[in-house]
């Protein structure tokens, strides 16, 4: 046969030809919930005429993102700062002080004040809050501005981020400001909280002049938070934001880019914590948006659409001559041309804010003083923080004081509003479109496809006995490895369902794959080849910023799944087993709670605790995990005490991925229950299936 007519061969058995390539669904939806939601927020601008209207939208905004940051303790104690000061260093045209004070009880802010020399510019001084990006404070980018800054007269406080130098440990934005979302916090918090505390600090010092407000920058993350440093204290009066974001329609929706969870904050996009809107938020204080002409991410390009979006709001305030951009023939950093245009900014800036106190003693746009500029050592600039509060700490510190669930009734509504979140549409029962069938021996077995709306399904396989046993029940089975890893080569499934039985076994078997995993488990993304690159990261951190986590609709999905099977199979509630692997076995056992019980639960390795995800240094389930808002709803151990259904537990894992010991098992014992301390192994597969059978024969 000629190699051009391979295409016209189909296989004897053929699952159902999906709709659309299953690879990208997952993205597709997520994106398409975040875009809808964008969407919403432009054409609530779009509406806007007149300067009041833009100012009460930008109030609206603001109250929304203050809201989102004070589970954390936000904002910051105020009023007069406690300060330990660390040294002091004195060099040519400039001296820097080092002190540490805090911004959240326990959070230390590594301060380092740059000054000018006095001999040239007499205090007091107008002061700069320079909050670090993702860097620590001791790189060109973070070091050669304030240079600029106190050569023409500016006091510059600057200060690392959380995660980067001294403030490493615990607070990786990725690895433990994700951990923020169990508790349903928004991690922007811990940024902001520093920034705030810086100002209370500069403006408390007796060498500024504070009477004009403060100025503040920064590059990439510290750009960010120059935005929001506006947003959440009118003191800051002047902002200059140096590659700090694009459009989030462009990065990182469509372009798959994990982006930082701080820029992601649960529920943000529904809310209106984007940054078109946040950038208007900001009080219509006089901006300068900064970019390098060669940042490989936020390109000049892209970066137009946000520039556009900013002008017709400043315009529409009538404020359009407070707003500039700036593009640097540099990548993505903050250079010393940039500093001397925003040491430029804050003095035009001011004379548009009609305070002339920024202008220096000289008008706006004279001459600039460009030093030569160098690199401190690093240790010039270390304040040694003691061991204090991190983020890590903080939601450690929540979960183990949290009061697990006593009320099943109460612990199933929080839940619900977890899985069901604001704004979340009533969803229609799946339909089966079904691919080829096989008969093997005693049993069929048939792939099909659960289709939920457009561009939606979930690839399943059925496998019944071919002379079903009345009456007949069915095991709903979700494996976050794929469907099929418990049926290849004489799996434990096939056991389960009665494979050359002797004796038949009264038991179908529905196994599904839920979105992202298995056949749905999406393709990465060009950027997912960076360290904090990742499939689970874009997916936990942008499903989290639509309010609709990817968690939430796994428990959903699972619900329409057991529907669907109630129907086709003819059997009531009681008659249906839910199970699963890994987060299978998790969204099993909440499906089942939300139902108010089934007719038994197998749960293979499931995580132990959710909890257990904020104690644990290094977690190793994918980042899809941290279900937003968990914390204040239910566990697994509480699902399984308070439902009451009965359960066997195969190998439960903690956050590190390690089997729970015998005595930690205790944790999840239920009325009617059966744990199981050992992995799937051989033995603990015979069990297993023993305990199916017996539980299904048991009479009803």
């Amino acid at each position: 046969m000629a190699t051009d007519d391979i295409r016209d061969i189909e296989p004897l058995f053929q699952p159902p030809a999906p709709a659309g390539d299953l690879r990208g669904m997952l993205r597709r939806r997520i994106a398409a919930t975040a875009l809808g939601q964008l969407a919403a927020r432009e054409a609530a601008r779009a509406k806007l005429k007149t300067p009041a209207e833009w100012r009460r939208y930008g109030a609206g905004v603001r109250a929304n993102f203050v809201t989102s940051l004070r589970s954390v303790g936000f904002p910051a104690v105020r009023g007069p700062v406690r300060v330990r000061r660390v040294s002091e260093r004195t060099f040519r045209g400039f001296s820097v002080e080092n002190v540490l004070f805090e911004s959240l009880p326990g959070w230390w802010v590594n301060a380092t004040v740059w000054k000018p020399d006095p001999r040239r510019w007499a205090p007091p001084w107008r002061a700069v809050i320079m909050p670090v990006g993702h860097n620590g404070k001791y790189n060109p980018s973070e070091q050669f501005p304030p240079q600029v800054f106190a050569a023409n007269g500016f006091l510059t406080v600057s200060f690392d981020p959380p995660g980067f130098g001294e403030k490493t440990a615990g607070n990786d934005h990725f690895t433990d400001g994700v951990r923020c979302y169990l508790g349903g916090h928004n991690p922007m918090a811990f940024f902001l909280a520093d920034a705030v505390r810086a100002v209370d600090y500069s403006v408390g010092r007796p060498d500024v002049d504070a009477r004009g407000g403060v100025a503040m920058t920064g590059v990439s993350g510290g750009g960010m938070t120059s935005i929001c440093g506006a947003i959440v204290d009118p003191r800051v009066r002047i902002v200059g934001a140096s590659c700090f974001g694009l459009p989030e329609s462009l990065h990182p929706i469509r372009n798959g880019y994990a982006a930082c969870p701080e820029t992601q904050s649960f529920g943000g996009y529904r809310d209106g914590i984007n940054l078109a809107d946040l950038l208007l938020a900001a009080r219509f204080c006089p901006m300068l948006l900064m970019m390098g002409r060669r940042d490989a991410v936020m390109t000049p390009a892209h970066f137009r659409a946000l520039d556009a979006s900013a002008r017709r709001a400043y315009a529409g305030a009538g404020l359009v001559d407070r707003l500039r951009v700036f593009i640097d023939d540099c990548g993505h950093e903050y250079t010393v041309a940039q500093a001397v245009e925003f040491v430029r900014w804050m003095r035009a800036g001011a004379a548009a804010m009609g305070d002339g106190r920024w202008a220096m003693g000289k008008a706006a746009g004279a001459r600039v003083e460009v030093p030569e500029v160098r690199l401190l050592p690093q240790e010039s600039l270390e304040c040694r923080p003691p061991r204090g509060l991190t983020m890590a700490e903080f939601v450690a510190a929540e979960a183990r004081a949290r009061r697990p669930e006593t009320n099943a009734a109460r612990g199933r509504k929080n839940l619900a509003k977890l899985v069901w979140p604001k704004g979340t549409a009533k969803e229609r029962p799946v339909r089966a479109v079904r691919g080829g069938t096989a008969r093997l021996w005693t049993h069929s077995l048939a792939e099909i496809s659960l289709r939920g709306g457009r561009d939606w399904e979930l690839p399943a396989t059925v496998v019944r006995r071919l002379a079903p046993v009345k009456p007949e029940q069915v095991l709903v089975y979700f494996d976050d490895r794929g469907r099929w890893t418990s049926l290849h080569q004489w799996g434990w499934l096939t056991r389960a369902v009665g494979f050359f039985s002797a004796r038949a076994v009264p038991l179908a078997l529905l196994t599904v794959d839920l979105p992202g995993w298995g056949d749905t488990r999406p393709t990465p993304s060009p950027w997912d080849v960076v360290g904090w690159g990742g499939v689970d990261r874009w997916l936990a951190y942008v499903s989290a910023a639509t309010g609709d986590s990817l968690m939430a609709m796994r428990v959903r999905e699972a619900l329409r799944c057991v529907a669907w099977a109630r129907r086709e199979f003819g059997v009531g509630q009681e008659q249906v087993v839910l199970g699963g692997h890994g987060l299978g076995a998790n969204v099993a056992a909440f499906a089942s709670f939300l139902l108010g019980g089934v007719g038994g639960l197998v749960l293979v390795e499931p995580l132990a605790e959710f909890a257990g995800l904020a104690t644990e240094p290094k977690v190793a389930w994918p980042q899809d995990v941290f279900f937003p808002g968990i914390l204040g709803a239910v566990d697994l151990p509480e699902v399984l005490r308070l439902g009451r259904t009965p359960a066997i537990v195969v190998g439960a894992r903690d956050a590190a991925g390690r089997l729970l010991g015998r005595s930690q098992c205790g944790r999840l014992r239920t009325p009617r229950g059966t744990i199981l301390a050992e992995g799937l192994s051989s033995a603990a597969e015979i069990a297993l299936v023993g305990w199916l059978h017996r539980h299904v024969h048991a009479p009803r």
